[in-house]
């Protein structure tokens, strides 16, 4: 039911259970990346539509920067509905490492299969135990395996997506450690913290164990902050179409060079908020399916290299249907029969967010 016109519709009112649209949002950022990589992979990258809209942005990052959205506020929900680090801990690992460690698995058989190398040659290579173990842990990506794909565009490629992870991770910690202070009940101080640490971030980025080197880590950063913030304040926080849509009007047309940089991700984060969560844009019959989205995310990239392989002559818009139909069963597979009862086991915790 609507509300009152004249009321303001804020965050909070619509926060809580499932009914939004974070599920639908995931599984199109997944596809997003999934599309951008169908351009890299086929040699066009230049021809990426977001990309040819914008020139400062496409598909991929696009995918990967509303993930980080979700993810702040979601994994700062899931702290101040049970404040406790053990069941905080279990509940990221149940989430990440199962699928993670399938998709470590996959890749390596898939580039394996590629490389012109024995399989004992193959595994018992440096390179791949390093790339085994540093992205199972998800503490250290690696995206190389030795002689994989060695005819394609992207050779030796395996798996890039697993780049995002060890921030991810990093990020859940220092989310954690400020539950435990105490800072993310207390909103004000949240806010002054983050202001401070995005700050630092700038001026002395190796003040902070982010890979500051990658140039994308910092708004990554700031997208899982304002997504933490949004839902610290989201008694307040109010959700308007209208200004979602004038946000993404001033940077489209962005008459002054105004609206990129931080305009833009503050842009980015509110429009994903309302797109989530505003009551006039639900669709609650998609989230009857499963959560397919993270599957879609880890499982992609080895097997879009492998089709590459095996079929040189795709275009990106084939590449992308056959990927993602292929990807997509993978990932259902992978959801039914191993992240879900895995997340099952958080029922024991009492952890509601599917995050």
């Amino acid at each position: 039911m609507r509300k009152d016109a004249g009321a303001a519709m804020r965050l909070g009112s619509y926060t809580q259970g499932r009914d939004n649209n974070i599920q639908l949002l995931r599984l199109l950022s997944a596809a997003g990346v999934i599309a951008f990589h169908s351009y890299v992979f086929t040699g066009h990258i230049a021809e990426d539509p977001v990309y040819r809209a914008t020139s400062d942005t496409n598909f991929g990052a696009l995918g990967v920067r509303c993930f980080f959205v979700m993810s702040g506020l979601l994994v700062t929900q899931s702290w101040l509905r049970r404040p406790r680090l053990p069941a905080f801990a279990a509940a990221r690992v149940l989430r990440i490492y199962p699928a993670l460690f399938a998709a470590v698995a996959l890749t390596i058989i898939l580039a394996g299969i590629s490389a012109p190398l024995s399989w004992k040659q193959f595994l018992f290579d440096p390179v791949t135990i390093d790339f085994a173990w540093g992205n199972a842990l998800a503490w250290h990506a690696r995206y190389a395996l030795p002689g994989a794909f060695p005819d394609n565009i992207f050779a030796g490629g395996s798996n890039g997506s697993l780049w995002t992870l060890p921030i991810e991770l990093r990020l859940y910690v220092g989310l954690a450690i400020a539950g435990l202070a105490g800072l993310l009940a207390r909103r004000a101080l949240w806010a002054a913290v983050l202001a401070a640490l995005v700050a630092i971030f700038v001026a002395r980025p190796e003040w902070l164990p982010l890979e500051p080197e990658i140039a994308t880590v910092r708004e990554l950063a700031l997208l899982f902050a304002l997504g933490s913030l949004a839902y610290v304040w989201r008694s307040t926080l109010p959700l308007s179409l209208a200004a979602a849509l004038g946000g993404i009007a001033f940077y489209l047309w962005n008459p002054w060079g105004m609206g990129h940089g931080v305009t833009a991700t503050l842009v980015l984060a509110y429009t994903v908020l309302v797109l989530a969560y505003h009551p006039w844009l639900k669709w609650p019959a998609f989230n009857r399916v499963g959560d397919y989205s993270y599957g879609l995310y880890v499982y992609a990239f080895p097997l879009q290299q492998t089709l590459i392989a095996r079929l040189p002559g795709l275009n990106p818009p084939e590449l992308f249907a056959v990927s993602f139909l292929v990807t997509l069963a993978l990932a259902m597979a992978s959801w039914h029969g191993l992240e879900k009862p895995a997340l099952g086991l958080r029922a024991r915790l009492r952890e509601s967010p599917r995050t």
